[in-house]
């Protein structure tokens, strides 16, 4: 069984990226991925144009019932009121499984008002927060995120990219520190990401192409630093089938 964690729906306004239901599924046919878990790419700052891309994705879902799952993504500086009511409409109606807070692009520091409110939804909804971490410092800094760790320990919070290769020392002290926080390693080396495993075990660590291009690289990476038969059985998807009760 292999899970993507981390995968994108539809046009990317922030970083001019684009990527079709078509060309996931292909993607996730020729790798032998049997489930992912999709979020939208970056739309533009409007709440209708949010809603729009979340109703795309719950479509996808809708067609391959099982496989796709959806993540919602939400400015967090929209009006906290219209922030739970997206939230709450895609994870009780359209039968999402998590948050994504994405630091770069939505511009917001994880222990701000508007960050932490994020964290506040997540666990009235009783679903994990995944954020961005990494490229976009120093919003995007693990470090920002200690904060809400500490404050909502009942949050499970995904370390997308796990602080990017420079910024993983701060990663490592946050997941140190707390037990709920998991980490998500795309982008990183892949001397890493058996590291990783090595010291928080494998049910802290999750399998993610975030895009289509790294798919097979990052599932040979994987396959590669993980020698372990059971451990890597958790990391490529036992550990984001208990994280999103999938």
């Amino acid at each position: 069984m292999i899970i993507d964690v981390h995968a994108h729906l539809g046009e990317d306004y922030v970083f001019d990226d684009v990527q079709t239901e078509e060309q996931l599924m292909a993607a996730y046919d020729e790798a032998g991925v049997q489930k992912a878990i999709v979020q939208p790419f970056i739309c533009r700052p409007y709440i209708e144009d949010t809603r729009a891309a979340h109703d795309r994705i719950a479509a996808m879902c809708a067609k391959y019932p099982g496989r796709i799952y959806g993540m919602a993504s939400i400015n967090p500086h929209f009006r906290h009121a219209e922030y739970e009511e997206e939230a709450s409409r895609c994870v009780k109606e359209l039968g999402f499984v998590g948050l994504k807070l994405t630091t770069i692009a939505h511009a917001v520091n994880p222990s701000s008002t508007d960050g932490m409110h994020v964290f506040a939804v997540a666990e009235a909804l009783g679903v994990p927060v995944m954020i961005h971490t990494g490229l976009g410092a120093p919003l995007a800094s693990p470090m920002n995120i200690w904060k809400a760790a500490e404050a909502f320990r009942g949050v499970k919070i995904v370390l997308a990219h796990t602080g990017g290769n420079e910024q993983y020392g701060q990663a490592q002290l946050l997941a140190r520190h707390f037990e709920n926080v998991y980490l998500e390693p795309s982008w990183m080396p892949s001397t890493t990401i058996g590291a990783m495993v090595n010291e928080f075990g494998a049910d802290r660590v999750m399998f993610s192409s975030d895009i289509i291009g790294n798919l097979l690289p990052a599932l040979q990476t994987f396959r590669a630093q993980i020698k372990d038969v059971n451990a890597l059985d958790w990391a490529l998807w036992k550990t984001a089938s208990t994280v999103y009760k999938i």
